[in-house]
């Protein structure tokens, strides 16, 4: 039955089987004449742009998204999903029917009403699809077999799949095929519906569910036209519109379904929005009515708040007393002190004079040795001082000689100095007389002579001016050299100073731009924040608002001085849109910003407004102070404007979200558990708690732990409140500008001085330079002169040899006092060492002697003492011993008082300590009452009394004020109460009841709040979610779209054709275009209605096979899909199916024809079907269906 053959060409109908009419037929044709005709199609060439698209097919399967989605893997038969047999009984034409199916290539055909779509029918019957699907009947019970007569109970169809390879679906349970078995029952009572078999044939399951699960997981879809393909889909598809095309594109691809469901999920966000929408217009009365009923509530803990602020008075009243004898007590202490110091001091002085009462002549004489012992040191250092004066004499002697010495050579000096003037002077007239007496007749001699004359007067003035220019030189130099290190330190002082300068500009930039100083930190915060902020202070000025107007809120929000580490998880915890918004106070400025919103271009998100209440506008909200070892977003943040804080409370609850560093230190703090494992936050007041380093949250609530989890990367927006660093920075700016003005005001008068210096002594240095210059000029002239008259002719002159030999020796002899006094100089410093030495020895015994003296004196003082007498010293006794007595009772009376005071210290610290006790006691019941709606929770309850351990952990307070102030405010205090107590007599309220209907409202508000949370959150996560999907579907429908179009022209070339599949998502169209002939383009048409019956039959069949490519269903049955082809097309279209179903090994196809299918030959890839003939009859009503019996 499975595979056998007959000859080649003839078909054995098999003769009816009582027994077993399932039995079918198999026949295989080997009939090598009806391929022959094959080999005019095979030698067409494909055209160029068919084998471009082949290597495009290629790339994009493997570029597809679901390239690696295939149920049964390529390459191997496959092995899960497929049909392996179908057994009907009495259902529709069938009285008993059996079909074993091959794996791969399926041909079933016959005579039209041989039963060929009654297996469809029974396929997808079978498989979950309903009666109308078959296009058959309106209801099951329609196909039971009308012959079987009313003895028939109904029909029995059965489905054996194969389950095996790691597709398969529980194979544990029903091993390697699932048999799926449907009865359609005729008879009320009788089991209607499906039951799943093992391999075995044992009933596993009848749950619809079960079958549904086992479709799905072997990727079966019985309601897909392209995987089952009925008669009247395929005529529907054969002859329908460029419309009905796409349609069914799409049906069979899924994509309609997939298009359908995210339509229907667009229209759940935007129910869900507009349920928000309205929850949120509808929630602003709620807030209202439990702000309103929260002050009605608070007003009646004004009476306990008093209560504690006056006891903390009292308390204070008390350390103030306290202080106040605290210090008395140090006062008197002190004074204690002083007595105690007195009395010491006389007892000391008292013992002194007692002890010289008792001098005996032994001290006498004792000190009248020491005296001699001293005297005749001090005659000793007598004596050595003289010498060393004599010596010092000797020593100063030679010193004083060698001054004198250089006294007279320095007159000497003098006198030669005027002795060479003199002799200068005598040469000169000698000269002039020379000149007078020649005349006329030597006139060039008298030249040479006066010129002689002039240049050695002007040497000697020169030389003369050479010593004190040098003087003038080296004093110069000596002023810029002590200049020097004075400029260097002034300009190394005036760049530390530019470098500190910089530096703390720097600082203050970065502090500047780390606050977020400035309007255009505004854009961090909504691209649209700064426009409308312009426009907001525009209209501000011109008082077109009615009321008080804020925003953005981020602008008055900063980080608080060293707490920037929880910026970015504080502005986490405030969460997203809240930072750009602006708050009005009435719905007319409401309607005006909608107004500026809209002229600036602001979006539906863009700088969001929210409406405060007009009472919320000047006092920030009074907000509870983070719990221990935690921070809080309003500890973290400060917010300067009052309507920005109440905002941010009220929509954001920064008051109740707890900022951790992590996780463990979260739980450590603030996670409390009791005994019945419900988990809850400490303090009551904390509703969530973030914790670093990725913002993540956790809640607790209805006694259970919710973690959530932060997807969004954490940013800071807002900037570091550094105002008093910023201030403090510009005055640090301001000083050392100031300093560097002055440094830079010194290091230029400094240079000034340096380089008036400078010029000072190159003037002087260029001066003697040029002297030089000129002295050494005016020798070269002299000695050119004298060489001159020398060889000159000799005339009568008077003889000046004397008068130069006068000059000669003048000079030697000022240059030889010159050199002597400089010697006599030398020799005195030499001197010099010696006489300091000697100077410090007199000093040395000159001090001592001195010391010697001072002794002298107190050991005469003590002896002159002694020798007065004992009366003087009795005296002094008695007044020192009276005075001793006086100060002693003084003391006495002085410690009485202060144990008095200590007495008083001490009952003042108790009074003051049960006071502090009171307060704390008096401070903790209203923290319990306030947090706990007015109750204190049972083990909470403070002792009323204190013990004594309980006063002393009481740790000293310092009140600040002294008692009286206190006192005066504990007596206002009170007085207020009194008065607040008779106001609260007539008032009609309940504090019960007003407490109940606050806290009624605040859950009605939170339960209403999370509900809005809870449908933005869900909105954002569905939105997010269908545009991926949507991306993904769009990506789905270009593949499979390219994948059709190059499966299309594929086909196309087998008939030596070419095409192309166009397709118009827009207007939801596919057109066909056809070439006739794939090597001539003029045959190409985009009216496939040009085309013959069969060519647009075979065109429409390609389009089926090529979207069939894109489907993974397991197996796919075709319904008379030949009906409107010609003999040649049909023969091309049956031998491209073969070809095509062949290759695809890893898939079932079950073709359904009328048509002969005698061109086909079997093999073990191949199986053919015949169904026998229908019977006719000649009776009333026509032909009858009658049931084939098949066999091998």
């Amino acid at each position: 039955m499975n595979g056998g053959k007959s000859k080649r060409g003839k078909r054995k109908p098999a003769e009816e089987d009582d027994d077993d009419d399932g039995a079918a037929e198999e026949e295989a044709t080997n009939d090598d004449d009806h391929h022959d005709h094959d080999d005019d199609y095979d030698h067409h060439s494909s055209p160029k742009r068919s084998k471009k698209k082949g290597a495009n097919k290629k790339a994009a399967v493997a570029s597809s998204p679901m390239k690696d989605r295939h149920l049964n893997p390529t390459g191997k038969p496959a092995e899960a999903g497929i049909i392996d047999s179908v057994y009907v009984e009495n259902f529709m034409c069938h009285r008993k029917l059996t079909v074993n199916l091959c794996r791969n290539v399926n041909f079933i055909h016959g005579q039209n009403g041989s039963g060929k779509s009654a297996i469809l029918a029974a396929i997808q019957v079978c498989l979950g699809a309903g009666a109308r699907r078959t296009h058959r009947a309106r209801n099951l019970k329609d196909l039971v077999r009308k012959e079987a007569g009313a003895d028939c109970s109904g029909a029995k169809l059965r489905v054996t799949l194969l389950n095996k390879g790691a597709d398969g679906y529980l194979p544990d349970v029903y091993g390697d095929t699932i048999t799926v078995e449907r009865v359609i029952s005729l008879r009320s009572g009788g089991f209607n519906g499906y039951k799943l078999l093992d391999v075995n044939g044992k009933e596993r399951s009848r749950s619809k569910k079960d079958l549904d699960a086992m479709l799905d997981q072997l990727n079966i879809q019985v309601e897909n036209p392209v995987a089952v393909l009925d008669q009247e889909e395929a005529k529907k598809f054969l002859t329908g519109k460029a419309e009905d095309k796409y349609d069914f594109f799409t049906k069979a691809t899924e994509l309609e379904r997939l298009d359908r469901c995210y339509a229907s999920i667009y229209d759940n966000i935007a129910e869900q929005q507009q349920t928000q929408d309205r929850a949120r217009e509808n929630i602003g009365g709620s807030i209202e009515n439990t702000k309103r009923l929260r002050k009605e509530w608070e007003q009646f803990q004004e009476l306990d708040k008093l209560e504690v602020e006056a006891q903390e008075l009292r308390a204070n009243y008390g350390w103030a007393l306290h202080s106040e004898f605290v210090g008395n007590l140090n006062q008197e202490m002190k004074k204690s002190q002083k007595f105690a110091k007195s009395l010491e001091k006389h007892r000391t002085g008292l013992i002194t004079a007692e002890q010289s009462l008792n001098v005996s002549d032994d001290d006498e004489i004792r000190l009248k040795n020491q005296l001699a012992e001293l005297t005749e040191e001090a005659s000793k250092a007598a004596e050595a001082r003289t010498q060393l004066q004599n010596e010092l004499k000797d020593c100063l002697l030679p010193i004083k000689q060698k001054e004198r010495e250089r006294e007279v050579l320095h007159r000497e000096l003098t006198q030669a100095k005027k002795a060479h003037k003199r002799a200068v002077h005598r040469l000169d007239q000698a000269r002039k007389q020379i000149l007078e007496s020649q005349g006329n007749a030597a006139e060039e001699e008298r030249v040479r002579t006066r010129k002689i004359a002039q240049t050695e007067h002007d040497l000697a003035a020169a030389k003369e001016r050479v010593d004190p220019l040098k003087e003038d030189i080296s004093k110069h130099l000596r002023a810029y050299q002590d200049i020097a290190p004075s400029m260097d330190q002034s300009k190394e002082t005036r760049e530390g100073t530019e470098r500190q300068v910089r530096a703390v500009q720097n600082k203050l930039r970065a502090m500047q731009q780390e606050s977020g100083e400035g309007k255009q930190a505004l854009a961090v915060f909504g691209s649209k924040c700064k426009a409308l902020y312009e426009a907001v202070q525009k209209a501000a000025k011109a008082n077109k608002f009615k009321g008080p107007i804020a925003g953005p809120v981020g602008m008055y929000v900063k980080v608080v001085n060293g707490k920037e580490k929880y910026a970015e998880i504080a502005e986490t915890a405030i969460g997203p849109g809240a930072l750009d918004r602006f708050i009005v106070t009435n719905q007319a400025d409401l309607t005006f910003m909608n107004r500026l919103r809209k002229d600036v271009g602001c979006g539906p998100r863009d700088c969001s407004l929210y409406r405060i209440s007009p009472k919320s506008t000047k006092d920030k909200y009074n907000v509870p102070a983070p719990p221990a070892g935690v921070e809080t977003v309003t500890s973290v943040l400060s917010v300067e404007n009052a309507m920005a804080f109440n905002f941010l409370v009220d929509h954001c609850g920064i008051d109740t979200s707890a900022l951790t560093d992590s996780k463990d230190i979260s739980e450590q703090a603030l996670l409390v558990t009791d005994g019945n494992g419900k988990k809850s936050i400490r303090g009551g007041k904390v509703r969530k708690v973030f914790f670093l380093p990725d913002g993540d949250r956790w809640e607790a609530k209805l006694g259970d732990l919710m973690m959530v989890g932060n997807d969004r990367k954490m940013k800071q927006t807002i900037g570091v409140d550094r105002s008093a660093a910023i201030e403090s920075t510009k005055h640090e700016v301001q000083a050392l500008q100031k300093e560097l003005d002055r440094n830079m005001k010194e290091e230029k008068g400094i240079k000034d001085a340096s380089n008036k210096a400078k010029v000072a002594w190159n003037r002087v240095a260029k001066e003697n330079q040029k002297l030089t210059g000129t002295i050494k000029k005016m020798q070269e002239m002299l000695d050119e002169l004298k060489a001159e008259a020398e060889t000159s002719e000799e005339v009568p002159t008077i003889d000046t040899s004397e008068y130069d030999n006068d000059i000669t020796e003048a000079e030697s002899s000022v240059e030889n006092l010159k050199k002597q006094e400089a010697d006599i100089v030398e020799e005195i410093h030499s001197l010099q060492p010696g006489v300091k030495e000697q100077k410090k020895q007199m000093d040395e015994i000159t001090a001592r002697g001195e010391k010697i003296l001072d002794d002298i004196d107190k050991v005469d003082a003590q002896l002159a003492d002694i020798v007065q007498g004992q009366t003087r010293r009795q005296e002094q006794v008695d007044k020192v011993r009276a005075k001793v007595a006086q100060i002693e009772e003084a003391t006495v009376q002085q410690e009485d008082t202060v144990k008095e005071i200590k007495g008083k210290v001490a009952g003042a610290l108790d009074g003051a300590r049960r006071l502090q006790f009171a307060y704390n006691r008096e401070a903790k019941m209203f923290e319990l009452k306030k947090k706990n709606g007015g109750d204190v929770p049972p083990g909470e309850e403070v002792d009323l009394e204190p013990t004594e351990a309980d006063l002393d952990e009481i740790e000293t307070v310092e009140p600040g004020k002294d008692s009286q102030h206190f006192k005066t405010k504990v007596k206002n205090r009170e007085k207020k109460i009194e008065q607040e107590k008779q106001r609260r007599n007539i008032s009609e309220s309940d504090p019960a009841v007003a407490r109940d209907k606050y806290f009624r409202a605040k859950k009605d508000l939170d339960s209403k709040m999370e509900q809005i949370n809870a449908i933005e959150r869900n909105c954002k996560a569905l939105g997010k979610d269908l545009r991926s999907r949507k991306d993904r579907w769009r990506d789905f429908r270009r593949h499979i779209a390219e994948m059709t179009n190059l499966g299309f022209d594929e086909f196309l070339n087998k008939k030596g054709s070419a095409g192309e599949v166009e397709f118009d998502h827009e207007n939801k169209r596919l057109d066909l275009i056809v070439q006739k002939d794939n090597t001539d383009e003029h045959s190409q048409t985009k009216d496939v209605k040009a085309l013959s019956g069969g060519e647009r039959s075979f065109a429409t069949l390609s389009l089926l096979l090529a979207i069939g490519e894109s489907l993974e269903t397991p197996f796919r049955v075709m319904d008379e899909f030949d009906v409107f082809l010609d003999p040649v097309a049909r023969k091309i279209a049956m031998k491209t199916l073969v070809e095509v179903a062949k290759e695809m090994d890893h898939r079932q196809f079950i073709f359904i024809t009328p048509q002969d299918c005698s061109s086909l030959r079997t093999d073990p890839k191949l199986r053919i079907f015949k169904m026998k003939n229908p019977g006719r009859t000649n009776t009333v009503g026509g032909a009858q269906q009658q049931t084939l019996n098949f066999s091998n």
